[in-house]
């Protein structure tokens, strides 16, 4: 009887272990991964050492806390302003209601994605710690913030926006209406839907009278 021979393991046929700064990078993907597919509350250390194929022992060298490597994950994972079409500098030939339908779509495509999944995974948690908030508005929440506020001062250089309602508090409300939509009712947002925002809800909070 001929003896079955075993293939020797060499480098061509087993994987490279992570190491360094491509480790890191993969457990940052890791867990920006794990916190969209399974929120906050099921976010585990475990899970990210498996997607990341490391050992639980190589993530808390770096990271002390699952607040930590989640707040650093972030830091990574979440679109950069440019990626969300912020700021927006319409040309001369578009209205504020168009302007304002245009960084519409943006924020739905955004919210609707897997970084719109990141930041809704991690609201709950935000609300108790203080910097996570502030790290989740910086990066995410004040950007378009600024866009919208921009667009609203331009309104009212163009005669179609009230002056008193170029303020924060306005600002949010495009967001605030998009992200109800999606997270509460559980909608999708199509161009109707965009539409209907603006025409029914913001131009008349701020068209000039």
């Amino acid at each position: 009887m001929t003896a079955t021979r075993t293939a020797p393991v060499t480098e061509a046929n087993t994987p490279q272990r992570k190491r360094g700064a491509a480790l890191e990078d993969a457990i940052r993907e890791a867990a920006y991964a794990e916190l969209t597919e399974v929120g906050y509350t099921a976010f585990s250390v475990e899970g990210v050492a498996a997607r990341a194929r490391t050992g639980k022992a190589s993530i808390y060298r770096r990271w002390p806390t699952k607040q930590d490597l989640v707040t650093d994950a972030l830091c990574t994972g979440l679109p950069t302003p440019a990626q969300c079409g912020m700021p927006f500098e319409p040309d001369d030939s578009v209205t504020t209601a168009d302007a304002l339908r245009t960084v519409a779509r943006t924020i739905a495509r955004v919210i609707t994605s897997p970084a719109g999944d990141a930041v809704r995974a991690i609201k709950c948690e935000a609300a108790a710690d203080p910097e996570l908030a502030q790290l989740i508005d910086d990066r995410f929440q004040a950007p378009r913030r600024a866009a919208l506020l921009g667009l609203l001062q331009r309104g009212v250089e163009r005669g179609e926006v009230r002056p008193d309602a170029v303020t924060a508090l306005v600002a949010d409300v495009i967001p605030a209406v998009l992200t109800h939509r999606v997270i509460l009712q559980r909608e999708p947002l199509g161009e109707a839907d965009i539409t209907a925002i603006i025409e029914q809800v913001f131009i008349p909070l701020i068209e000039a009278r």
